[in-house]
């Protein structure tokens, strides 16, 4: 009984050593920011927020106590981003895609929520929702895409402190938002094979090639970016 109260007195206190140190502050600033702030996340209901709050937090907190936080965070921020663009590409429209940094990709239409009854039949989560609400709508297949997405803003912003904290971000030429691009090029185009709609690509492999840069980012390369962009540049 002693044994199991001061583990619980340990873990609390590096969890109270977490919240105070810098890394702790800047993620309960970018919580404050999304839930309840000017965010799509401040609609949710308080128990939801609470709920992803703590899932959240014990997640940074978990890779910072890993045995090998560096390949814990890519793992996490690998699934964050592909997590993003698994749902962001079906409620991006083309007024907001201007608004964007994908304003000038010509590989991102804007256009795949115009085709979203078709696109859920592939996408697991979309396809279930169908099947228990026969009446959904598709403007709530979109409103849905459009939580999702934000919840896994929340997500990869959050985790990109703790990349940061590693030295894993380059001021002057990053990696990560090239790496969400690609994923959402690569979504877009795989989702327009299976739907029968024409791809915006140039060459049948820029799919592929696309989808490689999660597998550089996941592997733990150094600078994901630059391997990935020289790689491609050279075939």
């Amino acid at each position: 009984m002693i044994g199991s109260w001061i583990k619980k007195y340990q873990a609390n206190k590096a969890v109270k050593n977490f919240k105070n140190s810098q890394l702790g502050k800047c993620i309960s600033h970018h919580t404050e920011k999304y839930f309840y702030g000017d965010t799509l996340l401040s609609s949710f209901q308080q128990e939801n927020k609470e709920n992803i709050i703590k899932d959240f937090h014990h997640r940074v907190f978990m890779v910072c106590l890993s045995d090998n936080p560096f390949m814990s965070m890519r793992e996490a921020i690998t699934e964050y981003g592909c997590g993003l663009s698994s749902y962001q590409i079906y409620c991006i429209n083309e007024s907001n895609k201007a608004d964007s940094e994908y304003a000038n990709t010509p590989y991102i239409s804007g256009k795949m929520h115009k085709h979203i009854s078709s696109c859920s039949d592939h996408v697991d989560e979309l396809k279930e929702m169908k099947w228990k609400y026969p009446e959904i709508s598709n403007d709530d297949l979109i409103a849905f895409c459009n939580s999702r997405a934000a919840l896994y803003t929340y997500y990869l912003n959050g985790m990109n402190y703790v990349r940061m904290e590693l030295k894993d971000s380059d001021d002057t030429k990053d990696w990560l938002r090239p790496f969400v691009k690609s994923m959402l090029i690569w979504t877009e185009d795989h989702m327009r094979s299976n739907i029968g709609l024409p791809s915006l690509l140039e060459n049948s492999l820029d799919g592929l090639k696309h989808s490689t840069f999660m597998n550089l980012v996941a592997d733990g390369h150094k600078n994901p970016y630059f391997e990935w962009e020289t790689k491609w540049a050279s075939e």
